[in-house]
């Protein structure tokens, strides 16, 4: 059957309108990838090997978007499935469709000529139900908060935890955390770990023994932590908590502006954070991996840095981060050498040239 441009189209949109408001979730089990819900209206999940999760697929308006924050890639849940599987968009769009048992208009007019150009008025509706139900979703997100914080070493396993981790000196700002979330479903619950205060009086914490495959969560907003010394121009910026307490181990951060992430998406925040400061040492204590690297790139190029320092990793330590390191019994001063900012760090090299901090 020959179809015309605008009918191609036509089918195309009615195809992509029910797929894009459609619960991802089966597409991302089907593809045996690490995933997690965060909140009601968003899925973590690790689309390539790295250490923390950087991708997420979350609802917006109603339908279901794809940002990969450690490559800066978006789209849609066919760009989850190419990115994960190296698929084409025509194999990809087709392996979603199956697995949510969404028909494919245009095929089946090029096959069985079907020519159904309008959606039937049930179909109407019940597309529109769906993306009014996403909204809804998205602008009723249960806020999980903080509940109290206790001293870690009040509690044994939580020394034992950091201990089995490399960390005996415990930062003054890791405390054991406890916290409320709520599940999709509404239902409250309650968590508890080892983490540190975020902005805005939320936190990040890791759990002493996994839930499922959660290690780790966050209370309120999934926002920064800052940790400030008034008297100091140094700064020591991290992705995580635990890159933070294991640097702590060998270097004296006590005279540091401290920042941590807790996420890489974060990166444009502490950007913001370091525009027109006077700091005149700043160091990234950067992960291994392909997060890593974008991360510190996005941070020295928004924040307009001209010389600062990161970790120098070796040619076989790929993934690795500095809580690696330190568990390995390998030295981290040594390894901070300097940078000015007329290139980028490239992850497929060896990362790097430093002031002392």
């Amino acid at each position: 059957m020959q179809l015309s441009y605008d009918q191609i189209k036509a089918l195309q949109k009615q195809t992509a309108d029910e797929l894009h408001v459609s619960d991802p979730a089966p597409v991302l089990q089907a593809l045996n990838i690490d995933f997690q819900p965060v909140g009601n209206d968003s899925y973590k999940l690790k689309v390539r090997p790295e250490s923390h999760a950087s991708a997420y697929i979350t609802i917006r308006q109603g339908v279901w978007k794809f940002k990969d924050f450690g490559t800066n890639k978006n789209g849609t849940i066919e760009n989850v499935v190419m990115e994960a599987t190296g698929r084409d968009y025509k194999s990809a769009l087709q392996f979603c469709l199956d697995t949510l048992h969404i028909r494919n208009r245009l095929e089946e007019a090029i096959h069985h000529n079907k020519m159904d150009y309008a959606l039937s008025q049930e179909e109407q509706e019940r597309i529109h139900a769906i993306k009014e139900q996403n909204s809804q979703r998205e602008k009723s997100v249960p806020v999980s908060r903080v509940l109290d914080t206790k001293e870690i070493s009040s509690y044994t396993p939580a020394v034992e935890y950091l201990a089995s981790r490399g960390i005996h000196k415990i930062p003054p700002q890791f405390k054991l955390i406890n916290g409320e979330y709520y599940t999709k479903e509404g239902v409250a619950k309650r968590a508890f770990g080892v983490g540190i205060l975020t902005q805005g009086n939320g936190a990040d914490i890791h759990f002493l023994k996994r839930i499922g495959d959660l290690k780790s969560m966050s209370f309120g907003n999934k926002d920064i932590s800052l940790f400030l010394n008034e008297n100091s121009k140094k700064v020591a910026v991290f992705e995580s908590k635990m890159d933070y307490a294991a640097a702590y181990q060998q270097i004296d951060l006590s005279q540091v502006n401290v920042i941590i992430a807790n996420t890489t998406s974060n990166a444009h925040k502490i950007a913001e954070f370091l525009k027109d400061k006077e700091y005149e040492n700043i160091t990234f204590f950067n992960q291994n991996d392909q997060a890593g690297v974008e991360f510190l790139n996005t941070i020295v190029h928004e924040a307009n840095i001209q010389q600062y320092s990161s970790l120098q990793y070796h040619e076989d330590e790929k993934g690795m981060d500095v809580n690696d390191l330190v568990l390995e019994n390998k030295e981290i001063f040594c390894r901070l050498q300097s940078h000015q900012d007329d290139y980028k760090i490239d992850y497929h090299s060896e990362l790097i040239h430093s002031h002392n901090i």
